[in-house]
């Protein structure tokens, strides 16, 4: 009986590790990139403006799990565009994404980063073949305008959805941190996202370090 038992045990030893193995993996790589954002570095070289209105808004997630080198950051505005959550992503656990549409009266919020040159071309390497590069100018906090890039795709869902906890999260994070309009604040509120208990948290870590890993290849 005894011997019968072994293979069994081994079985479920082996499975366990299967489990266990890339789960501690995901968890310890995701304690590391949980730390505060890197400061903003200065650069000698050319810069890119480049405004953000999704998950690219948070400093920690843009510095720090994507390996963005960025001179500064500051909050502004986007006139006659609102942001809207109609790109599809993966149903029940991230349902879809930010993207910017043209619409008379609006106005989009959302982070204009400073990158040294070359640092753009690594955003648009990472965010696929979907988005295309448009000249924008956007508002800054003084009143100003300065013209910059930004990234733009045709909706892939008729009807915008309720994004992820996660992704949420990083927004809702990064419009406190720059002190946006209550409105969009609350409108980011991540208590209002998609979730799944213990299954989102699982998924989102995996995110995170597949993210993590990409940007340092």
């Amino acid at each position: 009986m005894a011997r019968e038992q072994r293979p069994r045990a081994l079985l479920r030893w082996c499975l366990a590790m299967l489990i266990i193995a890339p789960a501690c993996f995901v968890l310890g790589i995701n304690l590391v990139i949980t730390l505060p954002p890197h400061p903003a570095i200065p650069s000698a070289d050319g810069t890119i403006a480049y405004f953000a209105y999704g998950s690219n808004m948070n400093d920690r997630y843009f510095t720090r799990i994507r390996g963005i080198t960025r001179m500064s950051s500051e909050v502004a505005s986007l006139p006659g565009y609102a942001v809207r959550f109609n790109l599809d992503g993966i149903a029940v656990l991230e349902p879809a994404f930010a993207n910017l549409a043209a619409e008379d009266g609006a106005t989009a919020y959302g982070i204009l980063h400073h990158l040294p040159t070359g640092e753009f071309s690594k955003i648009v390497g990472s965010e696929g073949d979907s988005y295309n590069i448009h000249d924008v100018s956007v508002v800054r906090s003084d009143g100003s305008t300065v013209t910059a890039r930004t990234l733009i795709s045709e909706p892939s869902l008729d009807t915008p959805e309720v994004p992820s906890r996660r992704y949420l999260g990083y927004m809702h994070e990064a419009a406190q941190a720059y002190d946006m309009p209550a409105e969009v604040i609350d409108r980011y509120n991540p208590e209002n996202g998609a979730y799944v208990p213990v299954v989102s948290e699982l998924f989102g870590a995996a995110m995170h370090t597949m993210v993590w890993v990409t940007a340092r290849l």
